[in-house]
């Protein structure tokens, strides 16, 4: 088993939308909502327009994948990480917070966990200096075997190096995996699921993990 990180390229993006879906529609709570399941082909084209839109045009993003050598180099794994390294202004952080349009119109949980994240990321990061580990997802059949540590130590390691904190928004299903990486929680909300007609609660847990002197 060897395991690879790279940069991903336009033509990673299908694949890293497969993963998204899977991995969101595995992990249940409140991440189920946040995608449709099974996708249809408007919603994987609208999704892999969106993503290909943030890589050219929003110059803090960086997108990565981990692949397996031993596999003809698929993609088992993916990161978004958005870095900014000095003060913003308002209208520069705005890309970060989500927004409910017209394409979540009749979706309750989406349109509540947008706003939340909207909330959180704005109380905790605002228009401070920030590594935001955007986006983590592994394909479900590639669990438990490193991917998700490589990416988020990607972040990691460069904070450190910044001096800066890293924020992110954890699911119950990879709190573990963020506290090992140093990541402690700040604050976290839950989640009635049988509002949206699911059922028990979901907890989101706002994560970050301060710089680590060399």
């Amino acid at each position: 088993m060897v395991l690879e990180l790279h940069p991903c390229t336009e033509t990673d993006i299908p694949e890293f939308v497969r993963i998204q879906v899977a991995a969101f529609n595995y992990g249940g709570g409140m991440t189920q909502f946040m995608v449709e399941y099974p996708p249809s082909e408007d919603y994987i084209n609208k999704s892999i327009d969106k993503h290909i839109k943030s890589m050219r045009e929003e110059k803090d993003i960086t997108y990565l994948k981990v692949i397996d050598t031993e596999l003809d180099n698929q993609m088992i794994a993916g990161a978004k990480w958005r870095i900014n390294q000095k003060e913003r202004n308002e209208e520069q952080i705005q890309s970060m917070l989500p927004v409910p349009g017209a394409d979540e119109a009749g979706k309750q949980a989406v349109i509540d966990f947008m706003w939340h994240l909207n909330k959180v990321r704005r109380q905790y990061m605002g228009t401070k200096p920030f590594y935001f580990l955007h986006i983590l997802v592994a394909d479900p059949a590639h669990h438990r075997r490193g991917a998700g540590a490589k990416l988020v130590r990607w972040g990691t390691e460069q904070a450190d190096v910044a001096k800066l904190p890293c924020f992110l928004e954890s699911s119950v299903i990879g709190r573990p995996l963020y506290t090992r990486c140093g990541f402690t929680p700040r604050q976290e909300e839950v989640f009635d699921l049988s509002k949206y007609g699911g059922k028990g609660t979901d907890l989101n847990t706002v994560m970050i993990r301060d710089p680590v002197k060399a």
